[in-house]
C-alpha cells in the first residue's frame, strides 16, 4: 500500500463509525474517536474500565494523522502513517473486529420508470484483502485486494480500489435484483487461494536465500561457542559428574538457542485474511 491507499483506507475505516474529522489536508487529517474506536486505538483499558465502573461521562482521544511529513505545516504535530506501522495495524485489527465480512449492493441510477419495466441485475462478487507477510530476521506485508465474479470465475487483483469508488448501500436498491452465483463462496475461495500461490512462484526469493544465508552464519557462531565452551569445561572440570552435568546443561542450551534461530531467520510466508465481503454491482469490473 502507498500513502495515499493508506489514507483512503483509514479515512473509510473513520467514516465507516461517522467519526468527526475536524481538519483535514492533503498531507493530514484530525479526527475525534467515537467510544468503540477509542477502545480499540485508545490503548486505555483501564482508563475504559474505570469509566464504565463508575458510570463516569467519558472523553474519547482526539487523533491527528499524518501522511507527507514533509507537508504538513509547522505547529501540527500528530502520528506519521505508513504501511507496517504499530497504529495501521491497529486499525487493521479493529476492521476485522468490527467488519469482518459485509454484504453490500450498488445502488443503482437506473430511472425510476425504466427500472418498473426492466429490473437492474446485480452481479455477485465475492471480495477478500489478504494480508501477505513475508517473514524472516526482517519482515515484509503486502495487502492484495483480490475480487472474484460469482457468475464467470474472473479474477481481479484491485477490487477493493475499484468498488470504493461505487455507490453501495447495506439495502437491495429497489428495481434491483441478485443474479445467482454459479461459483459458491467455497470455490471462490479455493480460486483465490490458487491466484496467490501462483502470484507468490513469481515473487522474487532472494530474500529468503538471504535469510538462510544469515541463519547459517548464525548457527555457526552458536556451534563454535558452545563447542569452546565445552572445551574449557573438559580442561578446567575435575570431577567427571559434574562435568557431565554441565555438558548437559550447554546442549540444552545449545538446542535451545539453536530453534531460536530457526524461528528468527527461517522465511516463511504467511496469508492471512483482513476482512472479505459479498458486493452485488451492476457496474462491470475488469481484471
Amino acid at each position: 500500500m502507498n500513502q495515499q491507499e493508506i489514507r483512503q483506507y483509514i479515512e473509510e475505516y473513520f467514516k465507516a463509525f461517522q467519526s468527526p474529522f475536524t481538519e483535514e489536508s492533503p498531507a493530514y487529517f484530525s479526527v475525534q474517536l467515537p467510544i468503540e474506536v477509542d477502545k480499540d486505538l485508545g490503548n486505555r483499558p483501564f482508563y475504559w474500565t474505570y469509566v464504565e465502573k463508575i458510570g463516569m461521562e467519558p472523553t474519547p482521544l482526539h487523533l491527528t494523522f499524518i501522511f507527507d511529513r514533509e507537508q504538513v505545516p509547522e505547529g501540527i504535530r500528530g502520528e506519521e502513517i505508513i504501511f507496517g506501522s504499530r497504529r495501521l495495524h491497529q486499525i487493521f485489527d479493529s476492521s476485522k473486529k468490527h467488519g469482518k465480512f459485509v454484504r453490500l449492493y450498488e445502488s443503482s441510477r437506473t430511472n425510476s420508470l425504466l427500472s418498473s419495466i426492466s429490473s437492474v441485475p446485480l452481479v455477485p462478487w465475492l471480495g477478500v484483502n489478504y494480508k501477505v507477510e513475508f517473514i524472516c530476521d526482517q519482515k515484509k506485508d503486502i495487502l492484495l485486494p483480490l475480487g472474484i465474479n460469482l457468475i464467470s470465475g474472473a479474477i481481479v487483483h484491485s477490487f477493493y480500489q475499484t468498488a470504493k469508488q461505487l455507490e453501495l448501500t447495506p439495502k437491495l436498491p429497489d428495481y434491483s435484483f441478485t443474479m445467482q452465483p454459479i461459483f459458491g463462496v467455497d470455490s471462490a475461495i479455493s480460486r483465490l487461494e490458487q491466484y496467490i500461490q501462483a502470484y507468490l512462484d513469481q515473487e522474487d526469493t532472494l530474500w529468503a536465500q538471504q535469510a538462510n544465508e544469515r541463519l547459517d552464519e548464525e548457527k555457526l557462531l552458536i556451534e563454535s561457542f558452545y563447542s569452546e565452551e565445552a572445551t574449557r569445561q573438559k580442561i578446567t572440570e575435575e570431577e567427571q559428574e559434574k562435568q557431565a552435568e554441565k555438558k548437559l546443561r550447554l546442549e540444552a542450551e545449545k538446542d535451545t538457542r539453536l530453534k531460536e534461530l530457526e524461528w528468527q531467520f527461517t522465511p516463511r510466508i504467511e496469508v492471512s485474511v483482513v476482512n472479505a465481503g459479498l458486493f452485488y454491482l451492476r457496474t462491470p469490473i475488469d481484471g
